[in-house]
């Protein structure tokens, strides 16, 4: 490859990157989780080690806690919902097992997401794992 061709390449892929960084931003996890809690697409997504029981126990507290209301539930064996409202918009907690004793929870707030609601959502069910 020539030296112009690689080093307009590199630029193009660096500036690729920082103008994605933005939209998936990576944030530091509880004590309760096996990874790190991640948003991208307006969704915060992180694993806990918990039991899709506990889990969902734990998703339906915070809500209780951060004064969600909660419009429906749902669960099953291997995965669980749970739709409330925050200051008018919808808030999603998806939830399934995806291990032995580890369940991925993600969090949608509004339509387009909403990355502080999300996190202080799985501040709470971390609290309560």
């Amino acid at each position: 490859m020539h030296p112009i061709t690689r080093a307009m390449t590199t630029a193009l892929l660096l500036a690729t990157l920082l103008l994605s960084a933005g939209c998936a931003a990576i944030l530091v996890g509880g004590a309760a989780a096996t990874g790190t809690y991640v948003y991208l697409d307006g969704q915060a997504k992180n694993t806990y080690s918990a039991s899709l029981q506990k889990s969902y126990d734990a998703s339906l507290a915070a809500c209780r806690e951060l004064t969600i209301p909660v419009t429906s539930t749902a669960k099953d064996g291997t995965s669980g919902k749970i739709t409330g409202k925050l200051s008018g918009d919808t808030v999603i907690i998806s939830m399934k097992l995806v291990g032995d004793n580890q369940t991925q929870i993600t969090v949608r707030v509004g339509m387009f997401g909403n990355e502080s609601a999300s996190r202080r959502i799985h501040a709470a069910i971390s609290r309560h794992l």
